[in-house]
């Protein structure tokens, strides 16, 4: 079938099946269903039959369907059986319609436009004026523009009857598309038809051609088994007789005689066929890598010309000899007549043309068959004239490079060339690389064995040789690889472009080894890694690959360095910095012009200011030392941004190799020169702002710390001592102003820098006691240089200036005490502390005196020592202006009194006397069994210090009135061993207090007797007693 058209009218066929229930069109059946509703009878099933309608009871008689339903299913199944069995429908044709509303529309519109163009005209119209003699009809320019009003309607008229044909046409549309559908559909099938029939007669005409006969089997059995066929028809040909071999030989010995002779002294024979040889009747000229062409002569006479008898290629890939057929006729009427008219120089000239030509034709068909096979898309191929021009690497950037193979003739003329075995016309190649033309190429070519894919190889591994010649001369400009610190191997073949390589070694353990791919010319990076994959990219995107690629693999190998010393680093506790945000500017302003790329790393003990910075480059490997602004310290978690603020080289003893082995003692070693190079410049700049006097001088000592300068800082005595508070070390030794600051290393526990600090001093007294060092300071002394040595430690980048200085104020401190108290025994000494004797016994008294940090300065006394009673108002002197000094003088001043007053108390206990001490210079003695109370104070008379004892008065100043306190008032007026009654008491010498003490010891020992005062005048005494003790106070520090 052609296909369906569905029908729009309500039409039915109606087909009675076996089983007797009517079945409707198949196009019909989609419409009309047997679930149909109409007029109450919903939800109802109805099937036709003969033509009404009967209502249908579903029902299920023990599980199976009725009858009804059995058939609907069945005409159901049968219904799309037929449906999927129709042929396509016919292709609705839409083209080139256009909607009548539209049309309508736009003549509507076109109307409208038009009645105003018409309106316009109209007012444009001139009425008629009356001139006074001749009459005017006004009614003429009416007229006019009723004329123009009628023909505007007519047209418009027009055009809507056309309108009102085509909408009482297109209420028949919809048929009359279909009927176009149908007979665009038929012409379709009349076109296949007709284009079928046309197939069918061309194969006709085409394979008639192809026709061969039937075979004459009569014949051919005829033929095969008797010899001979009556029906084949008799030449006539006689049969030649046939010769004997001696009467052959014979002739074949004379015609070798008469070529020979004919050679020798008639024929004039080219230089390129002087090598020939006389056999079998026939003379065979070779021509090496060319041809062989044997020749012979037809008869004696000499004048007679040479004839042309065979001829074979001496090269491959030709087939041994021309076989019978066009080319071989040709040849030898070609050959034959140049020997007949010119002789043999003609005939070498037209073979030797002949034979190139065929070569270059060989070299076409080789380089076409390798452009479409394993060079495809590489190759561009272009025949000019006799010559072939072959472009490759055609998809790599840059200028073009080709090569041309063609005839090269010589300018010289032919004799020449023919006869004095001068180089005449051969196979030639010129090689443009990269546009430009190359002259005394390297080329081996083997014209017995033609192979242009050979060629092709040669070609390229000169270019690839090249290439890796002048990236090789542009590395070893760098120091790395000129002073062969890293290896760089060119390995070359001429032949074979694969084997062509350079080998690069980027660190001790890395190298690269850079190929060229023979086909595309891309370069390419073994071992493949995703750090060569961009250079190798970059490469191959170079215009010129052999003048900038260095570039790019100087990077590479920069890059390669650090991706090595990135990991190794932080395994060891270093953090990579990636926030400082540098372009290739920057770097090369700070770290050199011929740093390519920079590394940063942050020690976490170290100061934010101080960076390690790896630095790569052909130059070398540096490790570096960075410095960043103090407003732009590193934070991890900050946007980029800190900058430098100056760079400083690290030395190093390699050849530019940062590190030859990543070891743990390697790394150590640059942390420690890192260290104490940023100690070095952070103590300087230190003294630099405080105008402090220093250098810097390389010492020759073998340790190990001799790789770092010795700091010589000299300071002046206001900054080793500032201006103390007392005056009594003026005039005392001093430290050296010059004192020596060097970086001994760095503490593995916490990454400080360590710092030995040496101090000279000039005291005579240390000297001859060695430093006591358990109190864990860093400091040891040498007694007989009299030189100090402390260790200061200090995080990186922090200065040890003013560590420095603190520890030298201790150093000088102590120097002070103990220039002080070198009178006495002094048995231990350090810088927090100093022990002497300043009393020899028995038993001997001693002192310590404890100075710490910031802490003021102590003095404590041992059990037993009398002078306990007066620590605190000794400590308070000791701290004050009068010093260490005056507290010495103390004590041997007022040693006496205080064994005195230890001996009182021991004599009476603890409750029986009250022994007070206001300060080191005055006390005040009582007897609890007697009112009153007694003042001792050290005063200076006439240079001499004396100690002056007087009876204090009461509040009401009365003085209290016993027997022992009128014998005290009796002593005024008496005199003693070292001392004397001054009224209103009594002076005694530094040494003489002790007897005045057991004096009035003496007199108030024993109680007093009772008194039969009466009561009340007991109790007045107690209460003025209790009431004095309130109101003596005593202050202790």
């Amino acid at each position: 079938m052609p296909g369906v058209l569905k029908s729009e009218r309500d039409g039915r066929q109606d087909v009675k099946p076996s089983q007797g229930f009517p079945i409707k069109s198949a196009v019909m059946a989609d419409h009309d269903t047997a679930n149909r509703t109409d007029d109450g009878n919903q939800g109802r099933n109805f099937s036709t039959i003969n033509g009404s309608l009967e209502e249908v009871n579903r029902y299920q008689t023990n599980g199976n369907l009725s009858a009804t339903e059995q058939s609907q299913a069945s005409l159901s199944a049968f219904l799309d059986d037929s449906l999927r069995q129709l042929p396509p429908e016919i292709a609705h044709i839409t083209m080139g319609y256009l909607s009548l509303s539209d049309l309508i529309t736009r003549l509507v519109q076109e109307t409208f436009n038009g009645m105003n163009v018409v309106i316009n005209e109209m007012s444009e119209v001139p009425i008629p004026q009356s001139n006074g003699s001749t009459p005017v009809n006004p009614a003429q320019g009416n007229v006019q523009k009723k004329l123009r009003l009628l023909e505007f309607t007519q047209e418009q008229r027009a055009k809507f009857i056309k309108i009102l044909v085509l909408s009482q046409w297109s209420r028949r549309a919809e048929s009359i598309s279909k009927v176009i559908d149908l007979k665009a559909w038929l012409d379709a099938q009349s076109l296949q038809y007709d284009s079928a029939c046309s197939w069918i007669g061309e194969l006709k005409r085409i394979m008639a051609l192809e026709r061969m006969p039937n075979p004459d089997l009569k014949t051919a059995l005829e033929a095969l088994s008797l010899g001979k066929a009556p029906g084949l028809p008799d030449l006539g040909y006689v049969r030649p007789k046939q010769v004997p071999p001696q009467q052959l030989l014979t002739a074949l010995r004379s015609i070798n005689t008469q070529l020979t002779i004919r050679l020798r002294l008639r024929e004039t024979i080219p230089a390129p066929l002087k090598n020939y040889s006389i056999s079998n009747g026939r003379a065979t000229f070779r021509v090496p890598n060319e041809f062989e062409v044997d020749l012979s002569i037809a008869d004696e006479d000499p004048s007679t010309q040479l004839y042309f008898i065979d001829f074979r290629f001496l090269y491959s890939p030709t087939p041994a000899e021309i076989r019978p057929g066009r080319l071989r006729d040709d040849l030898e009427a070609k050959v034959n007549i140049l020997l007949g008219h010119d002789g043999l120089e003609e005939c070498y000239q037209f073979l030797h043309d002949f034979v190139l030509s065929h070569k270059l034709n060989i070299f076409r068909h080789q380089v076409h068959r390798l452009s479409q096979a394993r060079w495809s898309e590489h190759l561009k191929v272009e025949a000019v004239h006799r010559s072939l021009v072959i472009q490759y690497w055609i998809t790599r950037p840059g200028a073009k490079s080709w090569i041309e193979l063609g005839i090269r003739r010589r300018n010289v003329k032919k004799s020449s060339w023919l006869h004095e075995e001068e180089d005449g016309p051969h196979i030639g190649i010129r090689w443009f690389c990269a546009g430009k033309e190359v002259t005394n190429i390297p080329l081996i070519i083997d014209l017995g064995d033609l192979s242009v894919e050979a060629i092709l190889k040669q070609i390229i591994s000169a270019h690839t040789n090249a290439i890796f010649k002048e990236i090789r001369a542009k590395l070893r400009e760098g120091h790395l690889y000129s002073k062969k610190t890293l290896r760089l191997k060119h390995n070359r073949s001429t032949i074979e472009p694969a084997a062509c390589n350079l080998t690069v070694q980027f660190t001790p353990s890395r190298s690269c080894t850079i190929i060229q791919e023979p086909v595309s010319g891309r370069l390419v990076l073994l071992p493949p890694s995703p750090l060569y994959s961009r250079t190798e990219r970059e490469i191959n995107n170079l215009v010129s690959p052999e003048k900038r690629a260095f570039v790019c693999i100087a990077i590479l190998r920069a890059a390669a360095s650090c991706e090595e010393i990135e990991p190794a680093l932080r395994c060891y506790g270093w953090t990579t910095v990636n926030s400082l945000g540098l372009n290739q500017d920057k770097v090369r302003h700070h770290f050199g012009r011929d740093t390519l790329r920079a590394s940063f790393f942050r020690k976490k003990s170290w100061d934010a200011q101080w960076l390690l910075a790896f630095t790569a480059g052909l130059a070398g490997d540096s490790w570096w030392i960075v410095e960043l602004n103090r407003s732009s310290r590193v934070d991890p978690t900050a946007a980029p941004g800190p900058s430098i603020r100056a760079a400083f080289k690290i030395p190093s003893s390699s050849d530019g190799v940062a590190l030859k082995e990543l070891s743990y003692p390697e790394l150590s070693q640059i942390e420690i020169t890192a260290a104490g190079m940023i100690s070095q410049h952070t103590d300087s700049r230190q003294l630099a702002l405080q105008r402090i006097p220093h250098r810097l001088v390389k010492t020759s000592s073998s340790r190990a710390s001799s790789t770092f300068a010795t700091l010589y800082v000299h300071l002046p005595e206001s900054r080793v001592q500032p201006a103390p508070k007392n005056q009594e070390f003026t005039k005392m030794p001093r430290l050296s102003q010059v004192v020596r600051l060097s970086f001994i290393g760095i503490d593995e526990s916490t990454s400080y820098a360590n710092h030995l600090v040496i101090a000279q001093s000039s005291c005579a007294t240390l000297r001859s006691q060695p430093l006591d060092s358990t109190d864990g300071e860093c400091v040891t002394f040498h007694p007989t240089s009299g030189a100090f040595a402390f260790r200061l430690r200090n995080a990186v980048g922090t200065s040890a200036i003013p560590g420095l200085l603190d520890c030298l104020a201790k150093i000088q401190r102590l120097v002070d005490y103990v220039t002080t108290v070198q009178a006495s025994k002094i048995h231990k000494f350090s810088l927090r502390h100093i022990e002497f004797t300043y009393a020899t016994g028995p038993p001997d008294l001693r002192a310590k005196v404890t100075f710490i940090d910031e802490s003021p300065p102590r003095i404590s006394f041992g059990n037993g020592n009398p002078h306990l009673r007066i620590q605190n108002q000794l400590t308070v002197l000791l701290g004050g202006r009068e010093g260490l000094k005056h507290v010495i003088l103390l004590l041997s001043m007022t040693l006496p009194l205080m064994r005195a007053l230890a001996a009182i108390e021991t004599l009476h206990g603890g409750d029986e006397v009250t022994i007070l001490s206001r300060s080191a210079e005055w006390y005040q003695l009582r007897y609890q069994h007697y009112p009153g109370k007694f003042d001792l104070r050290l005063r200076r008379r006439r240079e001499e210090f004396l100690w002056f004892v007087e009876e204090v008065s009461s509040s009401d100043g009365k003085k209290p009135q016993s027997r022992a306190h009128e014998e005290f008032r009796n002593l005024v007026h008496e005199k003693g061993e070292g001392w004397s009654g001054m009224s209103p008491g009594i002076v005694a010498s530094l040494s003489g207090v002790e007897a005045l003490l057991r004096k009035i010891n003496d007199i108030f020992q024993n109680p007093p007797a009772i008194d039969p005062a009466p009561i009340a005048e007991v109790q007045d005494y107690k209460a003025q007693k209790r009431k004095r003790e309130d109101d003596d106070v005593v202050v202790l520090d």
